[in-house]
């Protein structure tokens, strides 16, 4: 059992830095010093993500598992519903956006990412990773390798933040105030 919580964050560490580095501007000045361009550089970024992330799960579901808990009565109502408040929160996240930048179906407006202050990212900087680990960490039926999936998982999104907050950072001058008025993931109680 060891053995697959080993592979799942080694794989998940191997997954981290491709999807990374891939999406970092040292790849993307790379890519359009071969003649790529916007938007179809993020359309196949999108593309190879959903790939590999494909990939990634399917490796973690072919390790040997064993259950680790699964809740029932009232734990179980409660856990699905912090579950159905992610599905609603990553939802959110998409309203404000236009879907064919966020694919590269279309030109960002000014070669950057847009920077987005409506909506549920008044209150959260990080919507969609919000929702998804709420979604991943309160799952009522949880085995050995799902509670690690959601553990790297987790981690990634963090870590994987702090990369997409440099580059926002360096495109749109206005964030760092935006970053100092509004939380990462978790909103603030306010009265």
């Amino acid at each position: 059992m060891w053995q697959s919580v080993i592979w799942i964050w080694l794989s998940g560490l191997l997954f981290g830095i491709i999807h990374s580095f891939t999406a970092s501007q040292m790849m993307k000045q790379w890519a359009y010093a071969k003649g790529l361009q916007e938007p179809y550089y993020r359309l196949i970024y999108s593309i190879f993500s959903l790939f590999t992330t494909g990939l990634w799960i399917g490796f973690v579901h072919h390790l040997a598992d064993m259950p680790l808990y699964h809740m029932q009565g009232i734990w179980y109502g409660l856990l699905v519903a912090i579950q159905m408040l992610g599905v609603a929160i990553a939802l959110a996240a998409f309203i404000p956006i236009d879907g064919a930048v966020f694919l590269g179906l279309k030109k960002a407006k000014g070669n950057t990412d847009p920077f987005i202050v409506r909506g549920v990212y008044q209150y959260v900087r990080h919507p969609m990773y919000s929702g998804a680990m709420l979604i991943l960490l309160a799952n009522p039926s949880q085995s050995v390798n799902g509670l690690n999936l959601a553990l790297v998982a987790s981690v990634y999104f963090v870590v994987g933040a702090r990369f997409e907050e440099r580059r926002m950072l360096a495109e749109h001058v206005d964030y760092a105030g935006y970053q100092k008025r509004v939380p990462a993931f978790i909103p603030k109680l306010r009265r």
